[in-house]
């Protein structure tokens, strides 16, 4: 009898499973650990850099129909200078050159 469970206990069956499920393990602790970690909350966390860059550029695009990145402010209605109609001269409108005949 001892010497059958020798043998069981000498056997490789489950090695690799047994190596799979501790890689799986030492894997998830790394990951919690880079996750939880201050420099990746300051770039990647709710008020993190990359949010705070992404909400800008969101909330310019949409106010403004443009492409950029400006924190919100409360805009200056009485300004015809809005960025989505005109920057300086330019307009990103068009129009007749001469005004219309009657």
């Amino acid at each position: 009898m001892g010497f059958k469970k020798n043998i069981i206990l000498k056997n490789d069956k489950g090695q690799s499973s047994t190596e799979y499920i501790m890689l799986i393990g030492v894997v998830v602790v790394i990951v919690g650990s880079v996750f939880n970690s201050a420099g990746f909350k300051n770039l990647f966390g709710s008020e993190g850099l990359f949010a705070k860059t992404y909400k800008e550029e969101v909330e310019f695009s949409y106010r403004h129909a443009l492409g950029g990145r400006e924190e919100f402010k409360t805009p200056n209605y009485r300004n015809s200078g809005h960025k989505s109609y005109k920057n300086g001269s330019e307009t990103r409108f068009f129009g007749a050159n001469e005004k219309y005949g009657r």
